[in-house]
């Protein structure tokens, strides 16, 4: 997992490519003017999804594991709480979507949490369990979020 704020490394050296495209075009794109929905940006093996989401409480939520692909997450207005914890592979299942490249698990052991706020960004890895839109405060909030899927693929060759 890397958590970052969009603008502290103009250039994103230290990534792969693959991320250094994805956060160039975060960092170029006006977000807030975008349509909501999907964009591609490479096809099937980088695309954005972009939504208006409402944070919601822990209770009832599950963390999320993904095969195929890295999210990346980036808020442009707007923010969540997020829980991560190394994913073992041995934890129980809730539910599979594998069309959907997502398990959600019962529970992580370990989960910490990272507090997302604008021009944050989270890049979220198969060995990542997350739990993402989780309350700021003691509230639902809507914002604005860029949920860009990397093939995990891209980054193996």
């Amino acid at each position: 997992m890397i958590f970052a704020k969009l603008n502290a490394d103009p250039n994103f050296r230290s990534l792969p490519e693959p991320v250094r495209e994805a956060l160039r075009f975060l960092r170029d794109t006006d977000l807030m003017a975008l349509p909501l929905g999907r964009h591609d940006i490479r096809g099937e093996d980088i695309f954005l999804n972009l939504m208006d989401m409402t944070t919601h409480p822990f209770e009832g939520s599950h963390p999320e594991v993904h095969q195929k692909y890295i999210d990346l997450m980036y808020w442009p207005e707007g923010g969540e709480r997020i829980g991560v914890a190394p994913f073992l592979g041995t934890e129980a299942v809730f539910e599979s979507r594998p069309e959907n490249d997502i398990a959600l698990l019962e529970g992580v052991e370990n989960e910490s949490f990272l507090v997302a706020t604008p021009g944050c960004y989270g890049l979220f890895f198969p060995w990542d369990a997350h739990r993402p839109g989780l309350y700021l405060g003691d509230g639902p909030a809507t914002s604005r979020k860029a949920v860009v899927k990397i093939a995990v693929s891209l980054l193996e060759k």
